[in-house]
């Protein structure tokens, strides 16, 4: 099967056709005020603090599967994102951003309770959930990474922000690409809109409708976090 028309390949280009817009709006961060980078990367490290959560509970459901091999992976993310959330907060705190002083975000929770949903209710939605998340993540690293980078040279804070850029490069340097390349291995061969369940167990139709949705949430929160930025930009 040629792999773009896989279902892992159907969730990746609707993924790059989002990401992609994503990173055009952010493409100039000269025209963003250092406040509103800030408050995005505080957002941002939300996910972090809660993709632990999501990792455990998404392993959790996938017990159900035929192929163990699935919770496996599931479980070997969680223990490589372990500890992740406290490298995070520290990195950050490093370049004056506390995470205690963040005020609740309503689009950040919501976005948490649409991803939790995905990935509880049934095995073939999560996957795909998942799937669509991890391979978000690597766009999410190198868009973080270019604001880390743009703050810490506005802020003049070469030293105090190495670990944060450190942070966002141990990300990009395989781990991501890994998370994503071990899951989409048992939804290459699968034809999205085949009627007959993989032979692990994977519900193709549930698969992509969880992958699309977590997508579809994924787009919406990063809507709602450009939202309130675009007002306070500096004319070009």
């Amino acid at each position: 099967m040629d792999a773009s028309s896989s279902l892992a390949g159907v969730i990746d280009a609707e993924n790059l056709a989002f990401t992609s817009h994503v990173k055009s709006k952010l493409s100039n961060l000269a025209n963003f005020d250092t406040r509103s980078l800030n408050w995005l990367m505080l957002e941002h490290y939300q996910f972090s603090a809660r993709n632990t959560t999501f990792l455990a509970q998404g392993a959790e459901l996938a017990l159900e599967f035929s192929n163990a091999a699935i919770h496996t992976e599931l479980m070997r993310n969680l223990a490589e994102e372990n500890g992740h959330a406290a490298m995070y907060k520290s990195a950050l705190e490093r370049i004056g951003i506390s995470i205690e002083s963040r005020d609740e975000f309503p689009p950040t929770s919501y976005f948490f309770f649409r991803i939790a949903g995905l990935i509880s209710d049934d095995p073939s939605r999560m996957l795909g959930a998942m799937y669509a998340t991890e391979a978000a993540a690597i766009f999410e690293h190198e868009i973080f990474r270019h604001i880390s980078k743009e703050v810490i040279r506005r802020g003049e804070l070469a030293a105090e922000g190495k670990p944060l850029v450190a942070f966002h490069d141990m990300h990009l340097s395989g781990v991501e690409q890994s998370h994503k390349d071990e899951l989409g291995i048992f939804l290459q061969e699968i034809n999205p809109y085949q009627q007959t369940v993989s032979a692990d167990g994977v519900s193709p139709g549930a698969a992509l409708d969880g992958g699309r949705k977590a997508i579809a949430a994924m787009r919406q929160w990063w809507q709602d976090l450009l939202a309130p930025i675009f007002p306070l930009a500096i004319a070009a």
